[in-house]
């Protein structure tokens, strides 16, 4: 099975545009998503225009894409722009057949594979909070904080209401998966400390250690990441290992597509990135 992944195209339509060329002319059996895909929105209503745009643009756009090929199946996820209720508008529309959204309790299996999805990350200085939660029990609460969806609205939180009230992301990937061997796992923040998790200006790695740990206790076959859109670039790599895992994140930019093309049925053979083959 040919599979093809991108994150973190945030509404860019020239992104869309390289990405609409290569799904059509590589015709993978599977395109994932990995998480803000969709524009901010809008600073006088940020979650209606980002909603709106889901319904209107990127939906549509999907659908497209699958009359147009009618063997390609859409997976995807979210990201820590993303407003909870573009989120749902996004999971209502799935038939979990042709689109699905992928989480950790509900797999999704194709052609021998099963996928599931982890949306969340940690902190950012970025002001949406409805997909970021702490990494680990003991981390710092952050000095500020944010807006979390409420009825529609943007409500304005501080740090604590945000992070220290709501579960870890350790808690969170404790709570179950329900994926059975082989399996992949599709989550936004990369696993720490790989060649996946650099910034320019950062002389640490960003990563998700509760990630990391997951992979590390869970050994799936393949992980799929974005989030950290620098990082190829600052690394050199788009592809690391945690443990016998092949881990995976493009990256992104605003004028190339990063996108990465693999074959299941020789996934360390096959890579080949948009931009660094």
């Amino acid at each position: 099975m040919r599979i093809c992944f991108t994150s973190d195209i945030h509404g860019n339509e020239a992104l869309y545009a390289q990405l609409e060329r290569l799904v059509l002319h590589e015709r993978p059996e599977l395109l994932i998503l990995g998480g803000d895909m969709l524009p901010d929105g809008r600073d006088e209503d940020p979650i209606g225009s980002q909603t709106e745009w889901a319904r209107a643009v990127h939906l549509p756009r999907l659908g497209r894409w699958m009359a147009a090929l009618p063997a390609l199946r859409i997976a995807v996820i979210h990201g820590n722009h993303d407003w909870l209720d573009s989120a749902r508008t996004i999971e209502e529309a799935s038939d979990g057949q042709r689109l699905v959204a992928l989480d950790l309790s509900h797999p999704f299996s194709m052609c021998g594979l099963t996928f599931v999805g982890f949306s969340l990350s940690p902190p950012t200085p970025w002001t949406v909070k409805d997909f970021e939660r702490l990494d680990m029990p003991d981390d710092e609460v952050p000095a500020e904080g944010g807006r979390l969806s409420c009825n529609g609205a943007a409500r304005s939180v501080d740090a604590r209401a945000c992070f220290a009230e709501r579960p870890p992301l350790q808690a969170e990937l404790s709570m179950g998966c329900a994926a059975r061997a082989p399996w992949v796992l599709v989550s936004h923040a990369p696993p720490h400390n790989t060649r996946l998790d650099w910034l320019p200006n950062i002389a640490w790695p960003v990563g998700s250690r509760a990630v990391r740990e997951f992979i590390e206790r869970r050994r799936p076959l393949l992980t799929l990441h974005g989030h950290i859109h620098e990082s190829p670039t600052v690394t050199g790599a788009y592809q690391d290992f945690v443990g016998d895992s092949l881990c995976i994140n493009p990256g992104q930019c605003t004028d190339r597509l990063h996108a990465v093309l693999l074959d299941t049925n020789d996934l360390r053979g096959s890579a080949w990135h948009t931009v660094y083959s």
